[in-house]
């Protein structure tokens, strides 16, 4: 096997000059009448919680309980070690002490600003957290000091992707899968980056190749929070909305179908095939869909407002005026809109 030596300045590069960027949602591809892209959200986005920095012996023999008044002076005879490991005991607690955490790891950074692991655990506590702005910050200071450093890349790209900031993720994914292009995980999130971007074309390969990594004829692959199927069922509805978005609704349709079949209980699959079915004139097919996210997600303002599209389509104005009560308890906004729809 030969392994090539990673391109750690341009990761470097695609990581410490981010340049900010305020990215929304784009309206749906498939014109499927929502202003909401995505119900889920990150839905189809494989997030594996990053493992602690590692420690050596002397620090893993150090337990994690609460520091005593006489913190200071036990803090001075501890080692960089100690630290680090007490800040991943408080992070690894039944009930995470993420402020006791934030302390430790500070410290080890004060102590000694060039240790890497410091700033790659405070980036992993304020990921837990959903402090991504924070998370961000910790690991660019990883990166700045070991552009080597791979455990950081992943979760911060992940942190990049839930601000918004696609682009610069997209920077990072693409370096990233020179070095690891065998990772499912990698390719499903890669693709639905590329989706945000509205970069179709570019979607359809990786989400195929992390259908195919996951599906058995790829290396092993070591899941987190999700298990395979449902990250098998992600990387089906990434797949179904690349195409959606180049309107090949029929193919859209059959990956969605898929995605469904693996994670019944997605509401975002059902509410993209539901987007799809709008799109490509079935009607009756895109109610069911929409009915489905319902029952698995009730009161969901996006859903009322597509369902009574459909049904408008449909020529159903009885069942259309249903949605639109509905929708006015929920959203008066989106409820106005769909009664102009109505009455058109």
């Amino acid at each position: 096997m030969i392994i090539r030596t990673p391109n750690w300045r341009l990761l470097r590069v695609a990581t410490i000059l981010l340049i900010a960027a305020n990215f929304s949602y784009p309206q749906d591809p498939s014109g499927g009448g929502t202003f909401v892209r995505d119900i889920m959200g990150g839905a189809a986005l494989v997030f594996r919680r990053p493992d602690n920095p590692d420690v050596g012996k002397a620090g893993a023999r150090v337990g994690g309980g609460k520091l005593s008044e006489r913190r200071s002076a036990r803090q001075a005879a501890m080692t960089q070690e100690q630290i680090i490991a007490r800040g991943n005991a408080a992070r690894n607690a039944e009930t995470p002490r993420y402020s006791e955490a934030e302390e430790q790891y500070k410290l080890a950074a004060r102590r000694q600003p060039k240790d890497v692991r410091a700033y790659a655990g405070l980036g992993n506590i304020y990921l837990d957290q959903s402090r991504f702005v924070d998370a961000v910050n910790a690991y660019q200071q990883a990166v700045q000091i070991r552009p080597d450093y791979l455990p950081v890349y992943l979760p911060l790209a992940y942190a990049l992707v839930r601000m918004n900031r696609f682009t610069d993720a997209l920077d990072i994914y693409q370096q990233l899968l020179k070095l690891t292009p065998n990772d499912p995980e990698l390719q499903n999130n890669l693709g639905f980056t590329y989706n945000q971007l509205e970069q179709y074309e570019n979607s359809i390969p990786v989400c195929e190749q992390a259908i195919k990594l996951l599906t058995g004829t790829g290396e092993s692959y070591q899941m987190g929070l999700q298990n395979r199927n449902e990250v098998l069922g992600y990387a089906y509805k990434n797949l179904g909305n690349a195409l959606s978005g180049l309107k090949r609704y029929p193919e859209a349709i059959a990956a969605l179908k898929l995605a469904t079949t693996i994670d019944p209980n997605s509401a975002a699959s059902f509410f993209n095939l539901g987007l799809a079915h709008y799109s490509a004139g079935q009607n009756a097919e895109a109610v069911d869909a929409y009915k489905r996210v319902l029952k698995l997600k009730p009161g969901l303002p996006a859903v009322h407002f597509n369902l009574g599209l459909a049904y408008i389509a449909l020529h159903n104005e009885t069942a259309a005026l249903e949605e639109y009560e509905t929708l006015k308890g929920l959203n008066a906004k989106l409820a106005n809109q769909l009664y102009g729809f109505i009455k058109q």
